[in-house]
């Protein structure tokens, strides 16, 4: 029998991965699926061969005694309130991103995980890409030396053939919220803390389904006092690239190529060491396997996740601080005043 019964939220190609992802881990059963559009959630359990049943409401799921873990794989305008619930009830929570379109909703969902105790992971789910893996070694060994400089770019276009979905509506809360904050989270991840920000952003040139501004841009200051660059574009003739580059007063690193005078003293240009890079928008191509393994030991050890929501909660500011500054035509935003903001209007709502 397994150790834990998952339930799961949503029936989009995300949730399909979670489904996967559980149904081969030795711990864990999925239990059951709520979908908004009845008998998608059925669906998508068979088409990835597994069992569990469809239920008819979020709230039968996340009341059901046999659901230990559940995976929040919804839109994000319905996702705090789902969350908050699961984790008052006890469940330990999967939470895709984005983790929610204010930063107020994100010091609540927060809130209620740390009075419940719970464990969680944000689905940054890169952190678990083979070339993060590798970075992240590199780095903790030293070599970048002191940070100088970073960035990292989130360009994922919608063709504009393909129908309108909730993504380019304000339930997508705009481009950094929705697909952007993957590179907020990577350039945290390796560079360190953010402290402030001033961003400015342009209109649809090809898709004008967009309700908010679909490319951005943002200078970015480090508490080290390194600086940096982020780019959101979800509306271009390119590509999926997600790039970060990373340079010190060591070492330099640009996506899966290094260069270090000291450490490598006989090569005079970056060198590429090969790897599974996060090239594709398609989420099969994503580590979601990697990502369940790891959140499920670290329920079973009794440990928090680097991803956790504690840990997201200051990617989510830098966010939400990016937003900010576009509202005011470029005006640097500390992601300090955010975070105050957040933690007193969360002060005074409910859990």
């Amino acid at each position: 029998m397994a150790e834990f019964g998952v339930g799961i939220l949503g029936a989009g190609e995300s949730a399909g991965e979670y489904v996967k992802a559980f149904r081969d881990h030795p711990a864990t059963a999925i239990v059951g699926v709520y979908s908004r559009t009845p008998g998608s959630g059925a669906q998508m359990l068979q088409r990835h061969g597994a069992e569990g049943r469809e239920y008819s409401s979020a709230e039968e799921l996340l009341d059901d005694d046999r659901v230990q873990i559940v995976v929040s794989a919804t839109p994000p305008d319905v996702r705090p309130a789902q969350v908050i619930r699961a984790a008052l009830n006890g469940r330990h929570v999967v939470i895709e991103k984005p983790v929610a379109l204010s930063m107020a909703e994100v010091d609540h969902i927060r809130r209620a995980v740390s009075r419940s105790g719970v464990k969680t992971v944000t689905s940054f789910v890169l952190r678990w890409n083979p070339q993060f893996i590798t970075l992240r070694k590199l780095v903790d060994d030293g070599l970048l030396g002191d940070l100088i400089y970073a960035e990292a770019d989130y360009w994922n276009p919608k063709d504009p053939a393909t129908p309108k979905t909730w993504r380019e509506t304000a339930a997508g809360g705009g481009a950094f919220v929705e697909g952007g904050c993957h590179a907020v989270d990577a350039i945290r991840y390796f560079g360190g803390e953010v402290v402030e920000v001033s961003a400015f952003s342009c209109p649809a040139r090809r898709d004008e389904s967009f309700e908010f501004d679909p490319a951005a841009v943002a200078s970015v200051r480090f508490e080290s006092g390194a600086i940096g660059k982020l780019s959101a574009v979800v509306d271009a003739d390119t590509p999926y690239v997600f790039n970060l580059r990373l340079l010190g007063s060591a070492g330099s690193i640009q996506n899966n190529r290094v260069f270090s005078s000291a450490l490598y003293p006989a090569v005079a240009d970056y060198w590429e060491f090969p790897t599974v890079t996060p090239d594709r928008d398609d989420v099969s191509h994503h580590p979601f396997a990697a990502e369940v393994a790891h959140f499920v030991s670290c329920i079973q050890q009794d440990v928090e996740s680097h991803a956790s929501i504690h840990d997201s909660y200051y990617t989510m500011a830098v966010v939400f601080a990016i937003q900010a500054s576009l509202s005011a035509d470029g005006a640097p935003v500390r992601v300090a005043d955010v975070l105050a903001s957040a933690d007193a209007e969360g002060a005074t709502e409910p859990t």
